[in-house]
């Protein structure tokens, strides 16, 4: 069996973090019909909360430098923990997705360690098992850090909700369409000659009903003529229910229907769309607090370090959250294989540019079908992102900030935005993890 990404041990400063090795490993995914019962108000609806705050401690009793972070932590100021309190910030609320090992299996480590507590903050985590309220709970103002996908982001934004995006989640986890083993369809081209409107079962305003626009495009498939949409969650969708003909599923619902049987894949988002999601904040954090910002970033880097130091201890502890108790720790650690430990640490940079050219195409069609209020282009978008922050931390890191995302590999010749996309490196493309550090991985130099 291949062995985890693992990094080496680091030095207190700057400098090279020891040699990765590779992981990639299959494990069955089993999942069980219990659900945790949702409590809370409105906006935290399918909420776990850790209750009273963490209080400011000194840095976690494990030794930071064996999963490669240079100590001693940079303290946030305390003007800035003044600003926070005359807010009503004091301690900072931090939301997250207990669905989406892929996603979110580095916020319990995150928040296991105290590494936001180290770096002076007091801080308070809710999960959520579910997307809707997530953004329920950020634009009700009861969170002020958060993540989700690409469109509730730009939805975010388009409410007029002052957010600002310094990270990407989960990057290209799948998504796919996905059919009954008993179905005549066995591919995307399928659906066009069915003879009749096919009926396909989707978390509306998820990424997968933006995949199945991008999709369609491709092969002259039309919305209210060759399909129509029925709205479910993820979860509901994993079991391919009777009355649908396929569905579009992100993972780790793909893994679970297809390892279960219940399903099979006729087409996955990979050569129409580059799926991705964000980490956001309010943007007055950005504006009046940059040090926390600046912890933000460093913390989650780490966690995500520790992730990739000891995977299986990073799965036991997601699946600890009651809101992802339906999920084994088995399950958990294929996730954060083809996820968290696929691809270089620095997969969560946000190359400004690039993202803000794909989304162009997510937030114009969904201003066209009357859900954004405002019509944005790609420069305008990428003034909602703030990448410095990853740049900092990973010069820190001794880290060189990558020239491109680093699923492309060089001399891709594909254009973003432009459909459909040559190949590049995904979780079905795959069958190591990405060797890190490469020549040119490392060095003090940090592009803005």
């Amino acid at each position: 069996m291949l062995r985890a990404p693992l990094l080496g041990p680091a030095t207190s400063g700057p400098g090279p973090l020891g040699t990765l090795g590779a992981f990639f490993a299959l494990l069955l995914v089993a999942c069980s019909d219990t659900q945790a019962p949702a409590t809370g108000s409105a906006a935290t609806e399918g909420a776990a909360t850790d209750g009273a705050p963490t209080k400011t401690a000194p840095p976690p009793a494990d030794d930071p430098a064996a999963r490669g972070w240079p100590i001693p932590y940079e303290p946030v100021s305390d003007a800035s923990i003044a600003w926070l309190k005359a807010q009503g910030w004091w301690p900072l609320s931090i939301g997250y997705f207990a669905d989406v090992p892929g996603y979110s299996a580095h916020m319990p480590v995150m928040k296991d360690l105290r590494l936001l507590e180290a770096r002076g903050l007091e801080v308070t985590y809710t999960s959520f098992q579910s997307g809707p309220p997530i953004l329920e709970a950020f634009l009700a103002g009861q969170t002020q850090v958060t993540h989700y996908g690409d469109f509730p982001f730009w939805n975010t934004v388009d409410k007029g909700v002052p957010a600002v995006a310094y990270g990407l989640t989960g990057t290209n986890v799948e998504a796919a369409l996905l059919v009954r083993p008993d179905s005549p369809l066995h591919s995307a081209a399928d659906l066009a000659e069915a003879g009749n409107e096919l009926v396909i079962g989707t978390t509306l305003g998820s990424y997968c009903e933006f995949y199945l626009l991008a999709m369609g495009a491709q092969h002259g498939l039309v919305a209210g003529e060759h399909y129509r949409l029925a709205g479910m969650s993820m979860r509901e969708a994993q079991l391919l229910p009777t009355g649908i003909d396929a569905v579009a599923v992100f993972d780790p619902h793909v893994t679970f229907a297809l390892d279960k049987g219940l399903g099979r894949r006729i087409d996955d988002v990979y050569p129409y769309y580059f799926a991705t999601g964000y980490e956001f904040m309010r943007r007055e954090l950005h504006e009046h607090a940059p040090d926390v910002a600046q912890a933000l970033a460093d913390a989650q880097t780490e966690a995500l370090l520790a992730v990739r130091h000891d995977p299986d201890r990073a799965a036991a502890l997601f699946v600890a959250d009651p809101r992802a108790k339906a999920w084994t720790k088995e399950a958990a650690r294929v996730q954060i294989d083809r996820y968290l430990t696929l691809y270089k640490p620095t997969y969560k940079y946000l190359h400004a540019d690039f993202w803000a050219a794909e989304d162009a195409r997510v937030v114009a069609a969904q201003h066209a079908a009357g859900r954004l209020k405002r019509a944005r282009d790609a420069t305008d978008l990428a003034t909602d992102f703030a990448p410095a922050y990853l740049a900092a931390t990973y010069a820190k890191l001794g880290w060189s900030v990558p020239e491109r995302p680093v699923f492309l590999p060089a001399g891709w010749a594909g254009e973003v935005g432009k459909p459909p996309y040559p190949p590049y490196d995904n979780a079905r493309t795959l069958t190591t993890p990405q060797t890190f550090p490469e020549p040119g991985d490392l060095g003090s130099g940090a592009r803005k």
